[in-house]
C-alpha cells in the first residue's frame, strides 16, 4: 500500500517528528525510571506494553497507517522495554539487598533483645 501525503490529514513532516520525539520521550523516561519507586516503575513497563499492543492494533487495523511509522513507533518500544525491565529487576534485587541487609543489622545489633540464644556458627564434618 502506497503512502500519498497530500491523502493524509496530518503531513508528511510531522509523521517523521512523531518516532523522533517518541524516541526521546521513551528515553528520557527510561532514564529517569532508576529514581522511581518499584511500583511507578512497574507502571511504567505496564504502560510501554500496552502502547506496543495499541500501535500493533492500529498498524493491523488501519489499511491508511503508514507501515513504516508503525515499525518505527513498535521498534522504539519494543527496545526501550528491554532496558526498563532491566532497570526494574535490578531496583527489585537492590531493594531486597537492602532489606536484608536491614535484618541481619537489626539481629546482630542487640541480640539479648531477640528472644534467640546467640548461636556461633561451627565447622562441622560429616
Amino acid at each position: 500500500m502506497n503512502f500519498d501525503p497530500s491523502q493524509s490529514v496530518i503531513s508528511y513532516r510531522a509523521l517523521v517528528l512523531i518516532p523522533i520525539a517518541a524516541a526521546m520521550g521513551v528515553t528520557l523516561l527510561i532514564r529517569s525510571m532508576r529514581r522511581l519507586r518499584l511500583r511507578a516503575q512497574f507502571m511504567v513497563l505496564v504502560i510501554l506494553g500496552v502502547a506496543i499492543g495499541f500501535i500493533f492494533l492500529i498498524t493491523v487495523q488501519m489499511p491508511g497507517f503508514p507501515e513504516w511509522l508503525g515499525v518505527s513507533l513498535f521498534s522504539v518500544l519494543f527496545i526501550a522495554s528491554f532496558f526498563g525491565t532491566r532497570i526494574f529487576l535490578r531496583s527489585v534485587a537492590q531493594e531486597a539487598k537492602e532489606e536484608d541487609e536491614q535484618v541481619c543489622r537489626e539481629g546482630l545489633g542487640n541480640p539479648a533483645d531477640s528472644g534467640f540464644p546467640n548461636i556461633k556458627p561451627t565447622k562441622h564434618t560429616l
